[in-house]
C-alpha cells in the first residue's frame, strides 16, 4: 500500500513538470510574432491606431488560449486588450501623452505573462512554463 501511495504521489508531482516546459502551439507562436511586429511599428510611430487595433484583436484570441490555463495569462491578455484599445483611441485623437501611457500598459501586460509563462531555451526558442 505504501508503494502504491508513493507511486501515485510521484506521478501527480510529475504532471506540473511535464506541463511546465510545453512547446507553444503554432498559432500561439504566430500571435506572438505578429504582436512583436506590431509593437515594433508602434515604437516607430507607424500606423499606431491600426496596429493597436490589431493587437487588441490578437489578444482576444490569446485570451481564449490562456484564460482556461492560467489566471495570470488570462488577465494579462485582457489587460493588453484594454491597453491596446486605449492606445488606438489615443492615437486616433492625436493625444501623445495618452499614447505613451497606453503603450506602457501594453508592454506591462506582455511582461506580466512572459515573466510567469515564458522560458527561454536558446536565442530564439521559447517554451511555455
Amino acid at each position: 500500500m505504501r508503494v502504491q501511495s508513493l507511486c501515485l504521489t510521484l506521478a501527480l508531482c510529475a504532471v506540473p513538470v511535464l506541463i511546465a516546459s510545453e512547446e507553444p502551439p503554432a498559432q500561439h507562436v504566430k500571435w506572438m510574432k505578429e504582436s512583436g511586429e506590431l509593437q515594433g511599428k508602434i515604437r516607430k510611430n507607424e500606423d499606431v491606431a491600426a496596429s493597436a487595433q490589431r493587437l487588441a484583436a490578437i489578444y482576444k484570441e490569446v485570451e481564449g488560449f490562456w484564460g482556461p490555463r492560467s489566471e495570470v495569462g488570462g488577465k494579462a491578455a485582457k489587460d493588453l486588450q484594454v491597453a491596446a484599445n486605449a492606445l488606438a483611441s489615443a492615437a486616433t485623437a492625436g493625444d501623445a501623452t495618452a499614447v505613451t501611457a497606453a503603450s506602457r500598459g501594453v508592454g506591462g501586460a506582455c511582461r506580466t505573462c512572459h515573466d510567469a509563462h515564458r522560458e527561454k531555451i536558446s536565442e530564439n526558442v521559447y517554451k511555455i512554463k
